[in-house]
């Protein structure tokens, strides 16, 4: 499922573990700086969805549980909280966007030390390898097409003011 060729798997939440009680780790997804996302799959419901986990690249770390996220500089520590607030603000205000070109927010939960958000999981080829594979610039009506969607999508970020 990864991309990602060089991760450090100690750092990642294990497949097979479930959080808030609902959602199965199936797979991880991707980093980032400030977090790690996972492919999962809500229990109840055996609905594929993406999670994403707050987790800040060169502070964050496992506790022995291998689930518990904990900081590895104490004096990184108001800049954890400052950045998690940050984060569950993003989930938020992504709850509040409807936009079929904007990945929906269903849950926002702190566990583990930490917060996470579970949005939709889109299955498929993002366009930076795309373009690698094909080897060659998109033709005029892909790009006007997929430029509509991305306006489509800036248009109702700019309606609820952000």
């Amino acid at each position: 499922m990864s991309n990602n060729k060089h991760i450090d798997e100690s750092l990642m939440l294990k497949t097979g573990s479930i959080l808030h009680g609902t959602y199965r780790i199936d797979g991880y997804l991707s980093s980032g700086g400030f977090g790690n996302t996972y492919v999962v799959t809500h229990l109840n419901l055996n609905r594929k969805r993406a999670l994403k986990e707050f987790f800040m690249k060169d502070v964050s770390e496992r506790e022995n549980d291998q689930s518990s996220v904990r900081v590895s500089n104490t004096g990184k520590l108001q800049e954890f909280n400052e950045q998690r607030g940050k984060f569950k603000k993003e989930a938020q205000r992504l709850c509040d966007l409807n936009n079929p070109h904007i990945v929906r927010v269903y849950d926002l939960f702190d566990e583990n030390n930490t917060s996470y958000y579970v949005m939709d999981y889109i299955d498929g080829e993002n366009l930076k390898d795309r373009l690698k594979r094909e080897g060659k610039p998109m033709d005029e009506a892909t790009v006007i097409n997929i430029l509509r969607q991305l306006l489509d999508a800036l248009q109702e970020v700019h309606r609820q003011g952000l």
